[in-house]
């Protein structure tokens, strides 16, 4: 899973520059024009890292940074500065901040900096959050859960009754939950949302759908793209159909895996509340 960073940063040649820099390294990065919407943004996306800005207007580096330490003890902290606020950049390594970058940005301490933070993150957070992954029963990745147990004569079959559709970054992948429709993703990663919040994300041969083909209506997550992604639609009557020419047999062992990857994600998305709630205190 990509790293996730918010930069904080009134300029916005600034903002631009760290993010096609730090994509092209594959960072995911989020944009904030200043410490008040960086708290929005806050609001419904967890961040792996922070890089701001000293001075900006409405809330300030320094104070943005305190107000994201109370609510996320362990965040990883970078600050932006010229060289006029070198001053204020080491009263922020005081009170708590990883490091500081000056201005203007050069793309070879960017980066330097940025490794070292995602890894102290990593260290902070990760025994935390292998303390709620999932245990031995996870199922391997060389196939889609809701197709264990099916033939290699059965598992083609099925996937050539679905059409792919190509979305690009942040579109919505659109599912048809009254007919009970169900998606396998190819290629890319795509992210869960339950209320505004990232609950799971998807890659290849994971799916989703499962619950509201089994109760038509009953899904209730949003799903957006977070790169470029393929992904195969089945439509419901004819799954059913497929299994009508099969039989009952492999119909039921369909269901079963439907229930299994339900289970599987809803635990993984409970697990990663639970961490979430811990980390920030809420």
């Amino acid at each position: 899973m990509k790293k996730h960073i918010l930069i904080v940063d009134d300029e916005q040649t600034i903002r631009e520059l760290c993010k096609e820099l730090l994509e092209e390294e594959g960072y995911k990065v989020t944009l904030a024009v200043d410490g008040q919407d960086a708290l929005d943004k806050m609001g419904y996306d967890v961040f792996d890292m922070f890089l701001i800005d000293m001075a900006m207007p409405r809330i300030g580096g320094f104070e943005l940074m305190k107000i994201i330490k109370q609510k996320q003890p362990l965040a990883v902290i970078v600050i932006l500065t010229g060289f006029s606020s070198i001053d204020g950049a080491v009263k922020a390594l005081h009170a708590g901040a990883f490091q500081y970058l000056s201005k203007p940005i050069n793309s070879e301490e960017l980066f330097a900096v940025v490794k070292a933070g995602v890894q102290q993150s990593e260290d902070l957070y990760g025994p935390l959050q292998r303390a709620f992954e999932p245990g031995t029963d996870t199922v391997q990745k060389g196939e889609p859960i809701i197709l264990h147990g099916f033939s290699p004569e059965d598992k083609v079959d099925f996937m050539a009754l679905g059409r792919t559709i190509k979305y690009e970054i942040g579109e919505d992948i659109l599912i048809d939950k009254n007919s009970g429709s169900i998606i396998i993703i190819e290629s890319g990663e795509v992210s869960v949302w339950h209320s505004n919040t990232t609950i799971d994300y998807l890659q290849k041969w994971d799916s989703s759908g499962e619950e509201s083909f089994i109760l038509a209506g009953s899904a209730f997550v949003t799903l957006r793209a977070e790169t470029t992604v393929v992904i195969r639609h089945f439509d419901r009557k004819k799954i059913l159909n497929f299994f009508a020419y099969k039989g009952e047999k492999l119909l039921k062992r369909f269901m079963i895996n439907l229930v299994n990857s339900t289970f599987f994600k809803w635990r993984k998305a409970v697990q990663r509340i639970v961490m979430l709630k811990l980390v920030t205190r809420e």
